[in-house]
């Protein structure tokens, strides 16, 4: 029978258990990744209609430079284990950064991308943010550069751009 109080740990959709406090590469898998990221709404769920931090990090992926895709990709990828929070929130939360910050070094090290993630990186989840907040907050959940999708399609999105960028590596 599993325990549903492991001590300092989760459940996760595929049945691992992480310890985000002392996380391991055995614990990090992109099927959890990809499932939680797409069932996470950006904004912390305070939009018109729902859409997923995968969908945010495919659409990164799509407007950066080739060397950066899969780093784009992944960029937010320690919430699949931390959760999505509002950047006001978690720049105020003592001691997420780190946290997060240990759980990226063993993502970005089990799938092979640049952590801290390069400078280019956040210019286009900025940009990328600014588009959702017109477009997504503001204009009431318009559809004027991207379709919301649905968790599931978000999930197979993720899945999909994430096999393509690794099938050379």
């Amino acid at each position: 029978m599993e325990n549903l109080f492991t001590t300092d740990c989760i459940r996760t959709y595929s049945g691992l258990y992480v310890n985000v406090f002392e996380p391991t590469i055995d614990m990090i898998s992109i099927e959890d990744i990809a499932h939680a990221l797409s069932h996470q709404c950006r904004f912390g769920g305070h939009l018109p209609k729902f859409y997923s931090v995968a969908q945010h990090s495919c659409h990164c992926e799509s407007l950066i430079e080739d060397e950066y895709k899969l780093d784009a990709l992944m960029h937010d990828a320690s919430e699949a284990y931390l959760l999505d929070m509002p950047r006001p929130i978690k720049l105020r939360m003592n001691d997420y950064k780190e946290i997060e910050n240990g759980v990226m070094r063993l993502i970005a090290e089990k799938f092979q991308f640049e952590f801290p993630l390069n400078s280019r990186v956040k210019e286009v989840d900025d940009q990328v943010l600014k588009i959702e907040w017109d477009e997504l907050m503001i204009s009431d959940g318009g559809e004027n550069t991207f379709k919301a999708h649905s968790p599931e399609h978000a999930k197979w999105l993720f899945l999909e751009t994430f096999n393509r960028l690794t099938k050379s590596k």
